[in-house]
C-alpha cells in the first residue's frame, strides 16, 4: 500500500536522540585513549561513529521521503560541505606544515599523496594502495591514517541520498511504499557487506579493515535502525535502562576483549554496533538511574560538541609529538598533554572555525555553500599535488646521481669499506656522498613484483636473473623479505658468475617445514599455500645445482608446548632442506643481517655521514641476540653451508648505520638495495666455492 506524502509515519514521530550527542562524546573519548595508550588496539569508537552516521542520514532522509518535499541533494551536500569541510582542511594545511618542518623527507611524497587522498575522501583506499596497514602510533605513523574513517563516511555522505532519492522517486512511480523498498535496499545491501566483510578480514583483514564495502554494513545498521524507530515496541523506564547500560558495556568492552585491528569489520564488530544500537533504542523520555544520566553529563556534552575537530587533531598532535621527542610510545605525562592540547585546539577550532559558518549557514546560498569548500579542496589538492611531484623529481635526480656512481663499483663503497684485504679504505670520490640519496632511504628496494607474493597472497611467483640459457649454475634463491632484499645483489652475481638465478619470496614465509603463525590466519593460509607450491616447484627442478635460503630472525614458527623455539626452527629447515630432490645440490644458507632501531633511516636522513656518531649505534650482540638457526640447521644437514656475512654488517663490538658512505638498513629490517648489492662479490665468492668443492 503506497503511502501518500502527507501521511503520519513512525519515523516524522521521534523526537531529537539527545543520547546521540552524548554516545559521540563517549565514542571519540574511547578513539583518543586508545590511540594514546592502547598499543595499536582498537576501541571501537570509529565503528560507533560509522553507526551513528548512518543512522542519523538515513533517518533525515527518511523524514523528507514521507513527507512528500523536495529532495533537494545540492543544499544537503552544500550543507555537509559546511559542516565537514572548513575543520579538515585547517587540519590538513597544519598537518602539511609540520609533515615539512617535522617529520623526515622520505615520508613527504608519501604525507603529499595522503594529504591528497584526504581532502578528495579517498584515503582509505590510498592507503591500501600504498599497502599501510592500520597500526599503533609511532614517530615513523602516517599522520593522516586517520582520516581513513571520515573518507568513508565522506564516501558515504555522497552515494547514499543519490540512492535513496532515485528509489524514492522510482518506488512512488510505480505507487510501493518509499520505505519499504529503501529498507529492501538496505537490508540487501548490509546483509551483503558483512558477509564480504567476514570473507574479506579471513584473508585480508589489513584491506578489510579500511575497504570501504567492507564497512558498510556497519553504516547499514545504523539505516535499518533508522528505518525501524518508531515501530519498536514502547519500553518501560526499568528496561530503558537495562538496554542503555548494557549498550555502554558493550562499546567499552569492546577494545578491550577483541583485537579490533585485526577482526573489524568482521563479525566481532558487532560489539561496538549493537552497543550503539541498544543506546539508541533505550532512548526516551529521561530516566532516574538509565546511561542516558551518564550520557548528558557535562563532560560528555562538551566532549560531543568538539568530537570532530577533536578527532581531526588528536592523531596529528600525537605523532608530532612522538617525532619531536624521539619516542616510539607516549607515556602518561607525555599522553595527558597531547589529549590536553589536543582538546584545547579542537575547541578553538570549534568555536572560531565551525561554528562562525554554521551559525551563517542559513545566509549562505546553495551555489556558494557548494563552490566555496570545493574550491578550496581543489587548491589544497592541487597545490600538494606539486610539492609531490617536486619532492619526486628531487628525489629522482638524485638517486639517479648517486646510482650512477654506485653503478662503477667505486672502491670502499658499502661492504668493501669492511673488506678486511683492503681494510682501511678511503676513496675521495665518495667523500660526502650518501647511498641510497636521503629520500630515497626507506623506500629503496630492489624486490620485485614477479619474484614476489603478499603476506595473504596464495600466489607462487619465480623471476630469474641472469642467462635462461648457456649458464655455468643455475641456484634457486628461496626465503621472506630478506631474501628478496638481495634481489638487486642476486643480479649481479648472475652477471659476474654467468649464473640463472631463480627466485622466489613470501612475506613473513621462508622454506620451512615448521608451522608459521605470520601475522594473521590469512597469512598463516597463504603461507602454508605457498611453501607446498614452494616443494611442488623444487621437486620438479630436478637441474638446480644450488639452494640459497635466509630468512628474518624474527620470523614467528608455531612451537608447541613444552619445546624449544631455536630447536622447532632449526628442526623445521633441518626436514624441508632434505626432502629436495638431489642432496648433491647444496644448501647455502646466508646468516640474517642484524636489527636496528625503527627510526633508523629517518636519523640518518636527518644527519647524513655524521649518522655514525649523532644515531644510535646497535651493540653488535643487541643486533644478533635473536639466532636465525640456519647455522644449526646447517650443521645437522647433509651437504648444507653458511655464508656469515656479519663482519661486514659489524665491527668487533657495534653495528654501525652507515658503512662505506652507503646505509646499512632502510628501516629496523630490511638492508638498503644499495647495501645488499656491495654484498654481491663476497655472497659470489662464497657460494662458488661451496659448489666447486
Amino acid at each position: 500500500m503506497p503511502v501518500p506524502p502527507n501521511a503520519t509515519h513512525p519515523v516524522q514521530n521521534r523526537r531529537p536522540i539527545g543520547e546521540i550527542e552524548g554516545l559521540r562524546g563517549l565514542a571519540l573519548t574511547l578513539v583518543a585513549l586508545f590511540h594514546l595508550f592502547g598499543n595499536g588496539r582498537v576501541s571501537g569508537g570509529v565503528d560507533v561513529f560509522l553507526f551513528v552516521s548512518g543512522f542519523l542520514l538515513t533517518l533525515s532522509l527518511a523524514r523528507r521521503a514521507v513527507s512528500g518535499a523536495p529532495a533537494a541533494l545540492a543544499q544537503r551536500y552544500g550543507r555537509t560541505l559546511l559542516r565537514l569541510t572548513p575543520a579538515a582542511l585547517v587540519v590538513l594545511i597544519a598537518t602539511a606544515i609540520m609533515v615539512v618542518t617535522v617529520l623526515p623527507k622520505s615520508g613527504w611524497e608519501q604525507s603529499g599523496r595522503e594529504i591528497i587522498a584526504s581532502a578528495l575522501y579517498f584515503e582509505n583506499w590510498e592507503l591500501i594502495s600504498s599497502q599501510l596497514a592500520y597500526g599503533a602510533a609511532g614517530p615513523m605513523t602516517s599522520p593522516l591514517q586517520h582520516f581513513w574513517s571520515l573518507s568513508i563516511q565522506g564516501q558515504f555522505f555522497l552515494v547514499w541520498p543519490l540512492l535513496i532519492t532515485g528509489l524514492v522517486l522510482l518506488a512512488r512511480r510505480v505507487r510501493r511504499d518509499p520505505l519499504t523498498a529503501v529498507a529492501i535496499l538496505t537490508g540487501i545491501a548490509t546483509a551483503a557487506s558483512f558477509a564480504y566483510a567476514w570473507t574479506l578480514n579471513a584473508y585480508a583483514p589489513d584491506i578489510a579493515y579500511f575497504d570501504s564495502f567492507a564497512r558498510f554494513w556497519e553504516l547499514g545498521a545504523g539505516a535499518l535502525l533508522a528505518l525501524a524507530m518508531g515501530r519498536l515496541p514502547h519500553a518501560s523506564a526499568l528496561m530503558r535502562s537495562v538496554l542503555g547500560w548494557a549498550g555502554l558495556a558493550l562499546i567499552v568492552a569492546s577494545g578491550f576483549v577483541v583485537d579490533g585491528a585485526t577482526s573489524f569489520p568482521g563479525p566481532l564488530a558487532l560489539l561496538p554496533v549493537a552497543g550503539a544500537a541498544l543506546v539508541i533504542v533505550a532512548s526516551g523520555s529521561p530516566t532516574r538511574l538509565g546511561a542516558d544520566r551518564f550520557l548528558a553529563l557535562r563532560p560528555m556534552r562538551f566532549v560531543a560538541r568538539i568530537s570532530y575537530p577533536l578527532y581531526l587533531w588528536h592523531w596529528p598532535i600525537l605523532i608530532g609529538y612522538l617525532a619531536i621527542r624521539g619516542y616510539e610510545r607516549v607515556g602518561l605525562l607525555g599522553g595527558a598533554a597531547v589529549f590536553a592540547l589536543s582538546v584545547a585546539v579542537a575547541w578553538a577550532t570549534q568555536r572560531f572555525v565551525v561554528e562562525p559558518i554554521l551559525d551563517r549557514r542559513g545566509s549562505i546560498s546553495v551555489r556558494r555553500a557548494l563552490i566555496a569548500p570545493i574550491t578550496a579542496i581543489a587548491v589544497i589538492a592541487a597545490v600538494t599535488a606539486g610539492g609531490v611531484a617536486g619532492v619526486q623529481h628531487q628525489t629522482a635526480r638524485q638517486q639517479a646521481a648517486v646510482d650512477a656512481l654506485a653503478a662503477s663499483n667505486p672502491e670502499c663503497l658499502g661492504a668493501a669499506a669492511m673488506d678486511p684485504a683492503t681494510r682501511p679504505c678511503d676513496n675521495p670520490s665518495l667523500a660526502g656522498k650518501l647511498f641510497p640519496a636521503p629520500n630515497a632511504i626507506s623506500t629503496e628496494s630492489d624486490n620485485r613484483p614477479e619474484c614476489w607474493a603478499g603476506e595473504t597472497s596464495h600466489e607462487f611467483n619465480v623471476c630469474t636473473v641472469g642467462p635462461e640459457s648457456g649458464y655455468e649454475r643455475h641456484v634457486l634463491a628461496v626465503g621472506d623479505s630478506h631474501n628478496n632484499t638481495f634481489v638487486g645483489a642476486y643480479e649481479r652475481i648472475a652477471e659476474q658468475m654467468n649464473w640463472r638465478i631463480d627466485i622466489a619470496g613470501h612475506a613473513f614465509c621462508y622454506w620451512t617445514a615448521a608451522e608459521q603463525p605470520v601475522q594473521s590466519p590469512a597469512g598463516a593460509a597463504a603461507c602454508a599455500s605457498w611453501k607446498s607450491a614452494l616443494e611442488e616447484h623444487i621437486a620438479q627442478s630436478t637441474e638446480v645445482d644450488a639452494y640459497i635460503v635466509t630468512h628474518s630472525r624474527y620470523s614467528a614458527v608455531t612451537v608447541p608446548e613444552g619445546e624449544d623455539r631455536h630447536e622447532v626452527v632449526v628442526e623445521g629447515m633441518v626436514e624441508a632442506w632434505s626432502g629436495r630432490p638431489d642432496p648433491a645440490a647444496p644448501i647455502i644458507a646466508i646468516i640474517d643481517n642484524p636489527r636496528y632501531p625503527n627510526d633508523t633511516s629517518a636519523c640518518v636522513e636527518q644527519w647524513g655521514l655524521d649518522a655514525i656518531s649523532e644515531c644510535p649505534v646497535v651493540p653488535r650482540s643487541v643486533g644478533l641476540r635473536i639466532d636465525d638457526g640456519q647455522r644449526d640447521a646447517a650443521a645437522r644437514s647433509a651437504n648444507a653451508h653458511v655464508i656469515d656475512l656479519t663482519d661486514f654488517y659489524c665491527t668487533e663490538t657495534e653495528c654501525p648505520p652507515v658503512i662505506g658512505n652507503a646505509v646499512v638498513a632502510g628501516g629496523w629490517s630490511h638492508l638498503t638495495g644499495t647495501f645488499a648489492k656491495t654484498l654481491a662479490p663476497y655472497i659470489a665468492e662464497q657460494a662458488a666455492a661451496i659448489l666447486d668443492r
